[in-house]
């Protein structure tokens, strides 16, 4: 009797065993199944290392106190901007003037350069400011003795302020600067009639100390070009 109980016993000690076993080999199964239905593909897998977009570009601003540092590329750009506007307002052409501005804001913006020149064009598109270009104009064209330009500006000038004392002041200039003119001329005419009577009794010596003179007096009038040719070839055939 004592000997069936102990048998039994031991018998279900190795089915309780292998139960247990069993359970244990279903249950790590399941795990495995469950972690293959997850899986992702190999061939769908993401990348281990992500690619980095590529910075934007952004416009070129400044703001106000903003220290600035221009390529030499963009300050030669933004100073013919700006030149351009200043000769497009000088003429009286004020929507290209800011259509050159325009254009320097467009390569970067908010320069303090940029600014000012606008603010200088508005200035002198006011009725104001286009009598002193026009002054302006009419000052420079008599230095230079241009005379075509001197009255065209002072036209202009009369249309705007024609009672305006300025205007009476830069005529008597003029009238002052082509005595001047008249007079450098007599004085060119006479040291290359000079120079002629020197080639003609062949001393070219003499003649080359007035063709000199009249340069000195002024380099640039056609008549003296020409007289520097004629000696030249005097001075060859006399070779």
């Amino acid at each position: 009797m004592a000997y069936n109980l102990i048998k039994n016993r031991q018998r279900l000690i190795r089915t309780g065993a292998v139960a247990t076993l069993v359970i244990v080999i279903a249950g790590g199964a399941f795990l495995l199944l469950e972690r293959s239905d997850n899986a992702v593909p190999a061939d769908q897998a993401p990348e281990a290392t992500a690619s980095v977009a590529p910075p934007t570009v952004q416009q070129r601003t400044t703001l106000p106190g903003d220290p600035v540092v221009l390529t030499d590329a963009e300050s030669i750009q933004i100073r013919g901007f700006i030149t351009e506007a200043h000769r497009q307002a000088a003429d009286g052409n004020f929507s290209e003037a800011g259509a050159a501005l325009q254009s320097a804001d467009k390569l970067v913006a908010g320069l303090p350069e940029t600014a000012q020149a606008r603010k200088e064009i508005a200035e002198m598109a006011t009725p104001q400011g286009r009598f002193a270009t026009q002054l302006t104009r009419a000052r420079l064209a008599i230095e230079h003795g241009d005379n075509t330009a001197v009255e065209k500006a002072l036209a202009e000038a009369e249309r705007l302020k024609p009672d305006a004392p300025e205007i009476a002041a830069l005529r008597q200039s003029l009238q002052v600067e082509q005595a001047k003119q008249a007079h450098r001329s007599e004085r060119i005419a006479a040291l290359l009639a000079t120079m002629h009577a020197a080639i003609a009794r062949h001393d070219l010596a003499a003649a080359g100390s007035a063709l000199n003179e009249a340069e000195r007096i002024d380099i640039q009038d056609q008549s003296v070009h020409q007289a520097r040719i004629e000696l030249r070839r005097a001075q060859n055939a006399a070779q």
